[in-house]
């Protein structure tokens, strides 16, 4: 992680989902139809709106029963160029508040479907977050404002 100004830049691989069938058992778990479903390391599905991002009623004990580590769903935004969110219940975390490692997914899509390589992003989960995001040729750089989640001292015995 690097800290540019009062943003924290962090530098992932960049993984472009692949087309995959959209089955029933997905639009039971997400509560909608998308319009697009990828699968990469994490499921992602392309919804209508942002409003269906942001409105989707989704059943966490069916999404543990779909392929792929994780769940995603995203639409092009109004106010930013893309809105998602982020479920992981197989790693009994429902809802990701700001995922970096789903925008390894999502940075690669859009700026494809979009034609530009820098982009601002909104996760919309409940504590939500603003990305900062750019396509760099196999690599993905995420920046956005941290929020402190713990303080420790840690020691390591030898």
């Amino acid at each position: 992680m690097v800290k540019k100004g009062d943003l924290y830049e962090m530098d992932f691989p960049s993984r472009m989902p692949e087309e995959f069938t959209l089955t029933e058992q997905m639009v039971e778990a997400l509560g909608l139809k998308p319009v697009e479903t990828y699968l990469g390391r994490d499921l992602m599905f392309v919804l209508e709106k942002e409003e269906d991002v942001q409105n989707a009623s989704i059943d966490f004990s069916k999404l543990k029963q779909l392929p792929g580590l994780g769940v995603s769903i995203t639409a092009k935004s109004q106010k930013y160029d893309f809105a998602s969110r982020s479920f992981f219940p197989k790693l009994n975390v429902n809802e990701d508040p700001v995922c970096g490692s789903a925008h390894c997914n999502f940075i690669p899509f859009w700026a494809n479907r979009l034609g530009k390589n820098e982009m601002v992003a909104r996760q919309l989960s409940k504590r939500g977050g603003t990305l900062y995001c750019e396509l760099v040729g196999d690599r993905v750089k995420i920046s956005g404002s941290a929020v402190l989640y713990a303080i420790a001292d840690l020691q390591i015995n030898q």
